[in-house]
């Protein structure tokens, strides 16, 4: 199971994927901001991230990028509500973008999906150096 790092502004929503995260045997960072999430990245190395694409009123293309050098083996998993890249231009965006997946997210997607993404070698979770 993998350390996945979840940056969602909604708390609600936040809250229910990390529980259906945590279910499926998974360690769970969570952050509101993209301050939140990039300071995690500067004590932790997750191995798998979660980004709302939209987080304020900017997009979370800057933690990816920020990722990519802080935790560069860590695929990154973009959840959006919006038409916005339709055609894939997330990947060319973000070097570590792996899926994008469209909001309303079925909880088992979810699961499955970052089961599949995490790295093979991630059969034990790391623990967090800190968790907020």
């Amino acid at each position: 199971m993998a350390l996945v790092l979840i940056l969602e502004d909604d708390p609600s929503l936040r809250f229910v994927f990390a529980e259906a995260l945590q279910e499926a045997g998974h360690t769970v960072l969570e952050a509101g901001d993209a301050e939140g999430a990039i300071a995690l990245l500067k004590r932790n190395k997750p191995q798998v991230l979660l980004l709302d694409l939209m987080i304020a009123d900017t997009y979370s293309t800057d933690v990816a990028n920020y990722a990519a050098f802080a935790a560069p083996e860590a695929p990154v998993i973009f959840i959006t509500g919006s038409g916005l890249f339709p055609k894939g231009e997330l990947f060319d965006m973000s070097r570590n973008a792996r899926l994008i997946l469209r909001k309303p997210v079925q909880l088992s997607e979810l699961t499955d999906m970052v089961s599949h993404i995490a790295p093979r070698d991630a059969r034990h979770a790391m623990a967090p150096a800190e968790v907020p």
